[in-house]
């Protein structure tokens, strides 16, 4: 298995709000959660803990393992429908979609997502119950595979005596697990919001658009989990443009940056306000270094 070698400039920084942020899915589009975590890395907003859908489960499984995000970059740049694809043995999809559990194990290895460096959430659904399916512990690689399961398309992921499927169609920004993960504020990244220029090229463009149909209604219920929103201008890029890679993470890091001023107001307004420390402390301090 090739080594990947791990982001060690992410520093631990305490006495800061836990900030969580919540990766959707949207198929290439979701390449420009890359963009999105490099600009807050580049602007000091550290993430607390991490959660993802679909395409997003990608993101956020790779960024909780400390892979670099220039060299995920270039990774999903090889990426295409075609490649992600391989021949079933059930009847309930036209193809499987194994290999993105084989690429994710390839990157980081068959580890347990509790074995993250930051708390990670990777949601699917249970196309038989229509229930929502979080994992925080399990199979990182097969809880991708999982949640990136476009229903119509891929043969479901059976885990536990369940079938899942994408988790768009249950939550497609995954809100929810940030807070019971201890998030106190969290950022939802929306790629999948209706684009302006409707093109698909061949089916599989025609079924992931209709998955972001299906769940454009999820925007009003969001509304009331998320402290900021994030979305990105994709409506030039349709669900197979995996080779405009470079433009997609661009255009995330631009939607990042406009936010940067708001996160940061609220991170000083949510601040707990330190009580001002005694004489016999700031003597203690003063001894100590600190």
């Amino acid at each position: 298995m090739p080594s990947v070698k791990k982001d060690t400039k992410r520093k631990k920084i305490k006495n800061r709000l836990r900030v969580g942020i919540a990766l959707g899915g949207g198929s290439a589009r979701g390449i420009a959660h890359i963009g999105i975590l490099k600009a807050l890395k580049d602007h000091d907003i550290p993430i607390y803990c991490i959660s993802g859908t679909s395409a997003g489960a990608i993101i956020a499984a790779m960024y909780a393992f400390d892979v670099p995000l220039d060299t995920l970059t270039m990774r999903v740049k090889k990426l295409s429908w075609y490649s992600i694809s391989e021949l079933p043995r059930s009847k309930l999809g036209l193809v499987s979609n194994v290999a993105i559990k084989k690429i994710v194990e390839e990157i980081i290895g068959p580890v347990d997502i509790n074995k993250s460096h930051c708390p990670l959430a990777i949601v699917a659904t249970d196309i038989e119950t229509g229930e929502k399916i979080v994992f925080h512990n399990g199979s990182v690689a097969l809880a991708v595979q999982a949640s990136t399961c476009l229903p119509g398309l891929f043969t479901p992921v059976e885990i536990d005596g369940r079938k899942l499927m994408d988790g768009g169609l249950a939550e497609n920004v995954p809100l929810e697990p940030l807070r019971k993960m201890g998030a106190e504020i969290v950022i939802g990244v929306d790629v999948a919001h209706w684009p302006s220029q409707k093109k698909v090229d061949n089916i599989l463009d025609v079924i992931s658009n209709t998955i972001d149909i299906l769940i454009n209604h999820q925007k009003i219920v969001r509304e009331n989990f998320v402290d900021i929103s994030i979305e990105p201008d994709l409506g030039m890029y349709n669900s197979s443009d995996f080779k405009k890679a470079d433009e997609i993470v661009s255009a995330g890091y631009r939607a990042a940056l406009r936010k940067i001023p708001e996160i940061r107001r609220l991170l000083k307004k949510k601040a707990p306000q330190r009580k001002p420390k005694g004489l016999f402390v700031r003597f203690l301090d003063w001894l100590s270094g600190e």
